[in-house]
């Protein structure tokens, strides 16, 4: 059976992003160790997990990435493996999809998507990810949907934000890196 992964970025305080989405504690640029380990992760899976909010601004800004040429060669290395993906939206609501490589899939309730998540866990391919969304990171956390967790944590505190875990979860430490 396929594993969901979820792939997060977080403050040292446990923050994904600020108490209104603002995402400016990430504006340190990410090193290369940090990219490889994103272009890995991506390569990794075959399908992902993206609530349509999410979506609308991470797909087109992803595609215009791998044809920027101003791009840098780490940014359009995440951008080619990122948009190889078959991506899964999320939707509570049926929505007209303008992207190639992606499926909608429209629940109602946590029933509805803890039913297709399993579905698509017993197809066969490599593992899926859930690379983010807030929403629908903490969704599938709290619905325990997560098989992994590949969480990056930065050296900042914001202090408030919303996180991806919003109830006590006990995790098990499998491997970790820190940058050189």
């Amino acid at each position: 059976m396929r594993k969901a992964f979820l792939n997060m970025t977080m403050t040292l305080d446990g923050f994904f992003c600020g108490p209104n989405g603002e995402l400016d504690w990430m504006s340190q640029a990410p090193d290369q160790e940090l990219n490889d380990d994103n272009v890995a992760f991506f390569q990794e899976i075959d399908d992902g997990f993206i609530g349509y909010p999410t979506a609308s601004g991470m797909i087109p800004y992803w595609l215009n990435v791998a044809q920027n040429p101003s791009a840098s060669k780490e940014e359009r290395a995440i951008a080619q493996a990122v948009n190889r993906l078959h991506v899964f939206i999320l939707s509570n609501r049926e929505e007209k999809l303008a992207w190639e490589n992606t499926e909608l899939l429209v629940v109602k309730s946590d029933d509805d998507l803890v039913e297709a998540v399993k579905k698509i866990k017993q197809q066969p391919g490599k593992d899926l990810g859930v690379p983010g969304g807030i929403r629908t990171a903490q969704t599938f956390v709290r619905l325990g949907l997560i098989d992994e967790y590949v969480l990056a944590v930065h050296p900042v505190a914001i202090g408030k934000g919303q996180s991806v875990f919003t109830k006590r979860v006990s995790l098990e430490l499998v491997s970790r890196t820190s940058p050189a």
